[in-house]
């Protein structure tokens, strides 16, 4: 991982139908909360002082933000979405405007689908078409689709593609969500494939020790982009004081928070100026 020194930020606004605005200079702070629950992802983003060109892009209708954030020379994308509501107050001599996101939700609140097979079509073929019914996202990886032949002929499926995948996912056994513009699938226990598992340890940024859960364990570390849900990550070289939390006459699956997990959830925190430049992420032992 490249050096972790000086914070450094990039938020872009895109109103429909006007110029993508760019903001690398002015104050903000963010929280970020990714998962890979199907809900679509959600993020709070603070500007200090923005002009009125900002504001004004801000709070039209469908604007999207992108923002990338890292370190010096390091810098990758942390959320993409589209505006949920912007509200303006003072804090003393300075304007603050904070934005509230969602990552996907136009098309996750409104895709419908209704079609009844009449042909021979396999599990992985219906589910790729409701898949399609969600305009503005791109489908991204899909991994751990069922490979269940024949199974739609003479069925009907009618209603909000969110429910029908989400039917889908309970009873196949795998987790689907919007990430980043993108759909992607993978098997419930399983992380996505090809991508080599993020190192954690005390050298490249992890805060404190981790704390052991029901399901794997829970880590903090700098502010780290590649700790996306669904990734896989590496917790090792763990001093002996791991924290078990609340978690007395368990039955836990270890007690040492060493070994690899996959990313069920991440939270980022964020300030350009000072304070908290943190990932807090929830993993589930592979």
């Amino acid at each position: 991982m490249s050096r972790q020194f000086k914070r450094v930020y990039e938020l872009t606004i895109i109103p429909p139908g006007g110029e993508a605005r760019i903001i690398r200079d002015l104050r903000i702070n963010f929280e970020i909360t990714k998962s890979v629950l199907s809900f679509p992802n959600v993020a709070r983003v603070t500007l200090y002082n923005p002009n009125e060109n900002t504001l004004s892009a801000l709070q039209e209708k469908y604007t999207r933000i992108v923002l990338n954030a890292g370190y010096e020379g390091d810098l990758r994308l942390l959320f993409k979405g589209e505006v949920r509501n912007a509200f303006q107050t003072k804090k003393g001599r300075d304007r603050v405007t904070t934005v509230y996101s969602g990552d996907g939700e136009q098309s996750w609140q409104n895709a419908s689908f209704n079609k009844t097979f009449s042909e021979k079509l396999s599990v992985s073929s219906a589910i790729q078409e409701v898949l399609k019914t969600f305009s503005n996202v791109n489908i991204g990886t899909l991994e751990g689709l069922p490979e269940v032949k024949d199974k739609m002929r003479g069925q009907t499926l009618s209603g909000s593609s969110k429910d029908i995948m989400d039917n889908f996912a309970d009873e196949y056994g795998f987790t689907w969500s919007i990430q980043d513009g993108e759909i992607i699938v993978t098997p419930d226990e399983e992380p996505l494939q090809g991508d080599e598992a993020i190192l954690v340890n005390a050298a490249t940024g992890m805060i404190g020790s981790p704390t052991i859960t029901e399901i794997g364990v829970d880590v903090v570390t700098l502010l780290n982009p590649r700790m996306i849900p669904n990734r896989a990550f590496k917790v090792e070289s763990v001093n002996a004081e791991v924290a078990i939390g609340n978690l007395f006459f368990r039955n836990l699956k270890r007690t040492n928070g060493e070994g690899i997990y996959k990313i069920q959830e991440v939270n980022f925190k964020g300030d350009s100026r000072e304070g908290d430049w943190l990932s807090s992420v929830k993993g589930r032992i592979i």
